[in-house]
């Protein structure tokens, strides 16, 4: 009871601090967009020209690297060996959250230092894209407790994929023509049906004939 109740004050605490990165960063981000978006500093005026090449590939490297951040996050986590102790847990799981988020921020910085430059609405949008990804990023206490658990999902799809080899063989002996309960093939089965009839018939016969 006292090693879950430790573990559950080390994740709290974990996630109690990847938090006050996650917002503080989006905060700072944010006080620097609305007023370059108002145009309140004079240095951002969106006098400036952006190259039409530096353009294309900052979107280019923007396309790619949101998909390839929020994937690096998720296997980072997911192949994780499961159960982890505590400590390897929030180390394996703190340096996921922390890439993730200043890979994603520093993206978005350079989306509103090019915005308040040129006054090019692609960086606007581009902008607003990634503040909505943030919502898919925020740390949590599920996902990182998850990984100190032992999961059983090999283990119960193993089973399942054991019930429906056993549901198939039934299935196929089936169609095969064999009786699932004695497991013989149905046409030995009649056969010895036949064979019994027959030998009841002669007996049947035969109890005529002595009693005429």
């Amino acid at each position: 009871m006292r090693s879950k109740m430790d573990r559950g004050r080390k994740i709290d605490e974990t996630i109690r601090l990847l938090k006050k990165h996650y917002w503080g960063n989006i905060l700072i981000l944010l006080l620097l967009f609305l007023p370059v978006t108002l145009g309140m500093l004079p240095f951002f005026d969106g006098s400036k020209m952006v190259n039409l090449t530096v353009e294309m590939y900052d979107i280019v490297i923007t396309l790619i690297a949101i998909p390839l951040s929020l994937k690096q996050f998720g296997d980072k986590v997911k192949k994780a060996t499961r159960p982890m102790e505590v400590e390897d847990a929030i180390r394996v799981y703190k340096r996921a959250s922390f890439w993730r988020l200043y890979t994603l921020s520093v993206i978005t910085l350079v989306q509103i230092l090019l915005f308040g430059l040129s006054g090019n609405r692609n960086f606007f949008w581009l902008t607003v894209v990634l503040f909505t990804v943030f919502l898919f990023c925020k740390p949590s206490y599920v996902e990182l407790a998850a990984m100190t658990e032992q999961v059983d999902n090999e283990k119960r799809t193993k089973m399942d994929d054991t019930g429906e080899s056993h549901y198939s063989e039934e299935r196929t002996n089936d169609e095969d023509g064999a009786n699932p309960k004695t497991m013989e093939p149905m046409e030995e089965h009649t056969d010895k049906k036949l064979a019994n009839d027959g030998s009841a018939e002669d007996e049947k016969g035969k109890g005529d004939e002595q009693t005429t």
